[in-house]
């Protein structure tokens, strides 16, 4: 496969208007928003920045990555299995499912062969089908860090909310933070892949009670 290749069924992957819902959902940012944590750029780049080295870096990114190497459907099971079990609250639970069997619809009737599972994580799959298109395994991590960011930003727009000028800001400040958390994932290892943002946790919890939502996480 070319490099021209590999990059545009990246940026497809990866994209938003991937139709598998990933706007409906804010992966607590939503309730960070409401309670407070969130009012202001500097915070919100705090909040992700936190996010994304203790959480998505050590907890999906490692899925993603084992997902990727599994040379069977049956070592995928078991890393898919795990993935769904180490998500802390409900809400992130389904959002992981819910993302997943669109992923895997979307896979299908793209002809990617996906394994036969009544219960998808969007990370695990996305593993799969990111090896299955031939893209570099570091690529997929990457798209995978950026279109998690990319979410967050658009949830902040819609809830704080925030500029655009200002929020490109953001953006352009934590490119550093994905690009770190591309290089540490490699070296997660199992009795370390997990979250430790409690915050993320109890406040996802929250969310399911609270009052006035835009998004379903």
């Amino acid at each position: 496969m070319t490099t021209e290749r590999a990059l545009l069924d990246i940026l497809h992957l990866f994209s938003p208007s991937l139709p598998i819902g990933a706007f409906a959902f804010s992966q607590g940012l939503e309730a960070a928003i409401e309670s407070g944590h969130v009012r202001v750029a500097v915070a919100l780049e705090t909040w992700c920045d936190g996010v994304l080295r203790d959480s998505v870096q050590t907890l999906d990114c490692y899925y993603l990555r084992n997902a990727y190497q599994a040379r069977t459907a049956v070592g995928w099971a078991d890393l898919n299995e795990q993935m769904l079990a180490s998500r802390e609250t409900a809400e992130l639970l389904q959002e992981d499912l819910l993302l997943g069997s669109s992923l895997n619809k979307w896979a299908k009737e793209q002809g990617i062969d996906t394994p036969n599972s009544d219960e998808n994580s969007v990370v695990a799959l996305y593993g799969w089908v990111a090896k299955k298109l031939e893209i570099p395994e570091d690529w997929a991590v990457t798209g995978f860090l950026w279109s998690w960011l990319d979410n967050q930003i658009t949830v902040a727009a819609k809830a704080v909310p925030l500029g655009q000028h200002v929020l490109q800001g953001v953006l352009m400040s934590l490119k550093p933070r994905i690009l770190d958390c591309v290089i540490q994932s490699k070296f997660t290892k199992l009795d370390t892949a997990f979250s430790t943002v409690p915050n993320l946790a109890i406040l996802s919890a929250q969310h399911e009670t609270q009052y006035s939502r835009l998004f379903r996480s």
